[in-house]
C-alpha cells in the first residue's frame, strides 16, 4: 500500500517512476573496493635529471606580503629568471614591483648579473610574470 502511495505521488508530480521501484527490486551493491600498495620507483639522481652545467631552481619568495614563484634556469654561464604568480594564488596578478627590487631579488637568489631587458608578461588581469636574462660567467658553479 505504501509503495502505491509513493508511486501515485511521483506520478502526480510528473516525475518518472522506475519499473524496478514498482516491482520492489533491490538495487545491487557496488563492487567491493580493494586496495593495492604500489611501490614507488627509486628516485633518479639529480645529476642524471639535468645535463651537466644545467640547473633549474624553483623558489617561493615573499614580496609585499605575497608568496610568489621565482624560477631560475641556468645552462652553463647563461640563464633566465622568471617571477610569476603561483598556481594556488587567490590573486592572479603580480603586485607592483620596482625594477630595483626585482633586480636585487634576482641577483641575491641567483648570484648572477642581469643581462638584457626586464620583460613583463601582461594579460587582461594584469602582470602575471616578469623575466630577465642572466649572465653567470663570473658566478660560482
Amino acid at each position: 500500500m505504501k509503495t502505491l502511495l509513493i508511486a501515485a505521488a511521483l506520478t502526480a508530480a510528473a516525475a518518472p517512476v522506475s519499473s524496478s521501484f514498482d516491482a520492489g527490486a533491490a538495487v545491487p551493491l557496488p563492487p567491493a573496493v580493494t586496495a593495492v600498495h604500489l611501490h614507488a620507483a627509486p628516485a633518479a639522481p639529480v645529476a642524471a635529471a639535468e645535463p651537466a652545467g644545467r640547473a633549474v631552481v624553483d623558489r617561493t619568495v615573499q614580496i609585499q606580503g605575497r608568496e610568489l614563484s621565482l624560477s631560475l634556469v641556468r645552462s652553463g654561464s647563461a640563464g633566465m629568471a622568471v617571477l610569476s604568480v603561483p598556481e594556488h594564488s587567490a590573486v592572479n596578478s603580480l603586485p607592483d614591483i620596482a625594477e630595483a627590487d626585482f633586480r636585487g631579488l634576482v641577483v641575491r637568489a641567483s648570484g648572477c648579473r642581469l643581462e638584457g631587458d626586464i620583460r613583463e608578461v601582461a594579460s587582461s588581469r594584469g602582470t602575471i610574470a616578469i623575466s630577465t636574462g642572466l649572465d653567470c660567467s663570473g658566478a660560482e658553479s
